[in-house]
């Protein structure tokens, strides 16, 4: 693909994820009576699907890594990360891709960085409750969104 097509890939991607988070935020955002997010209650409905094998799509951005802005597709298969490829141009990442989080992953590092005070916002999928958006504050190297979409259970 073209440097341009895949620069607009990329662009298309991130607006349509903000578009996309923007528009469930009335019945995604999780916020609790004193503003707190309530991670526990998505946690433990996202565990109440007892998913431990499916892919969704990952993208990163703010963080000082390499695939920052890309479209990472994660499969897991009974609950460990399988492979992670770059949608973008095909690239695989080494396995096992343990730099890219399972949902379960993807709690725990909100739950840590809510305690440390450095989560500043979450939106989680409307019917299986797993986070979609989480958005870290802290140096440049250590602040940024984290996107998951498009997760799909895999038999």
């Amino acid at each position: 693909m073209p440097t341009a097509s895949r620069h607009l890939r990329r662009a298309f991607v991130a607006a349509a994820l903000t578009l996309g988070a923007a528009s469930l935020a009335a019945c995604s955002a999780s916020t609790g009576p004193a503003g707190t997010l309530d991670l526990a209650q998505h946690r433990a409905r996202w565990a109440a699907h007892h998913l431990a094998s499916y892919r969704y799509d990952y993208v990163v951005t703010g963080y000082f890594i390499g695939y920052a802005g890309h479209d990472i597709r994660v499969v897991v298969h009974d609950g460990a990360v399988q492979s992670a490829t770059d949608t973008d141009d095909g690239r695989t990442f080494p396995s096992p891709a343990t730099y890219f989080p399972t949902i379960d992953q993807l709690f725990d590092r909100a739950m840590q960085a809510e305690a440390n005070q450095s989560l500043k916002g979450a939106r989680f999928d409307p019917r299986l409750d797993y986070p979609t958006e989480l958005d870290f504050a802290g140096p440049p190297d250590a602040s940024g969104s984290v996107f998951a979409s498009n997760l799909q259970p895999i038999p």
